[in-house]
């Protein structure tokens, strides 16, 4: 029975609406699960605004207070625009330097990792190696280069990875194969490095590429940046980075093109990761003193992963999206704590994949294909119901935003608001 209302609980929100604010790049809570907010149930091209991009790039929005903040291309420039969420209209542009393109135009860019705010500043990171701080009207607080206070990026494509907030710092995950793997905790105030450290593992081939984002979460008592990539989970102290402990045993062959694109998510001290491509997803237990791969294991799943896609999780429950490969656009919900699939369904089949990852709030699904076809479709205890969809006519790489009634996603070209 408890079981079933917790399900309930996710399934029919919380009834506690907070702010209408999307912080980072799964959300508030960091999870791509916001519980008491309402989206809409279906979409009207009569009731949607797009605004022009100042060129491609793979970055999630962030919004604050109205106000929709994206990260991108101008030229040759990496920019940070700023919109008015109910208009659309552009309120500022700031060019913070040269950038550095996407390896591949296609599906990567030189602005792949999502900004993030407090409030009161929002941080962007760009693959030029560029980290800066900017106030909400425009401003530039500080700016630093990430390889100038660390170690060179050697990664295999382009920077992936996500900011966190972690320690009151922000906080930077870089895994590469071929150069040193790092969590870096930058002070917010000044960008200057407060802590470093190495995250050293043993790989083959494209394994130790990473382009995965830590979660932050509570285990143990400590704060705890939860890092996936090079074959391990980590859990790292969030005010000294230093590392508590490590899981192992992902790939024990071992496949030498296993690099690592889908992040973690957890709930109720357990991870679920997605691994092997879009073949494998594991749960993870939290916690513990150094190696803890004999312990931590809970169960593993094969054949209903993601390669790309981040599940979304709430309440010992997570939703994963098979993004690729012959399921692909299968819907998997499960208990986190035993692996157990709830219910599993299926979207329309179409040639192609996603990229972007779920996101719900209250009951509502939202889902964005690759060729920019929006998904919403009602959770239910036994699958989904009401689905619609719209077609942006263009691609979509970045993970949807939800607030105030509204579905903000970033397209090849455009900002588009839907609702």
């Amino acid at each position: 029975m408890r079981a079933l209302a917790l399900l309930l609980l996710w399934i029919l929100g919380s009834g506690c609406a907070g702010a209408e604010n999307w912080p980072g790049w799964r959300g508030p809570g960091g999870q791509g699960v916001v519980a008491g907010r309402e989206g809409p149930t279906a979409f009207s091209e009569e009731r949607m605004w797009k605004a022009k991009l100042g060129g491609r790039a793979c970055s999630t929005p962030v919004v604050w207070k109205g106000r929709v903040f994206v990260t991108g291309l101008a030229e040759d420039r990496d920019s940070v625009q700023a919109f008015e969420l109910e208009t659309g209209k552009e309120l500022w542009r700031k060019d913070l330097g040269p950038a550095r393109l996407g390896r591949t135009q296609r599906i990567g860019s030189s602005a792949n990792s999502s900004p993030l705010t407090d409030g009161k500043n929002l941080f962007v990171y760009f693959k030029s190696g560029t980290v800066a701080s900017l106030t909400l009207e425009g401003e530039v607080a500080w700016k630093i280069n990430l390889d100038e206070v660390s170690f060179p990026d050697e990664i295999l494509w382009d920077r992936g990875t996500s900011p966190v907030f972690a320690g009151g710092r922000l906080v930077i995950a870089v895994m590469q194969q071929a150069g040193k793997s790092f969590l870096i905790g930058l002070n917010k105030e000044t960008g200057k490095r407060e802590w470093l450290t190495e995250r050293a593992f043993k790989t083959v081939g494209e394994n130790g590429d990473s382009y995965s984002s830590p979660f932050v979460v509570t285990v143990d008592g400590v704060e705890t940046v939860v890092t996936w990539g090079g074959d391990h989970l980590t859990g790292h102290d969030a005010m000294s980075g230093k590392q508590i402990w490590f899981c192992g045993g992902f790939n024990p062959r071992p496949h030498p093109v296993w690099r690592t694109i889908a992040s973690p998510a957890g709930t109720d001290g357990v991870a679920i990761v997605p691994y092997g491509r879009e073949e494998h997803v594991a749960g993870i237990r939290l916690g513990g003193k150094g190696d803890i791969t004999k312990t931590a294991w809970l169960w593993k799943g094969k054949g209903w992963g993601s390669d790309t896609a981040t599940p979304a999780a709430y309440q010992k429950r997570a939703l994963m999206l098979t993004d690729t490969g012959k399921e692909r656009g299968t819907l998997t919900f499960v208990d986190i704590m035993s692996g157990r699939k709830l219910w599993q369904a299926k979207l329309p089949k179409s040639v192609h994949t996603f990229c972007a990852s779920p996101v719900v709030t209250g009951d509502q699904l939202y889902l964005v294909r690759r060729d920019g076809t929006v998904f919403t479709a009602r959770l239910g205890k036994e699958g989904i119901s009401g689905l619609k969809t719209i077609s942006l006519d263009e691609g979509v790489i970045a993970t949807p935003v939800v607030v105030d009634g509204k579905v903000i996603i970033r397209g090849d070209t455009h900002l588009v608001c839907l609702w």
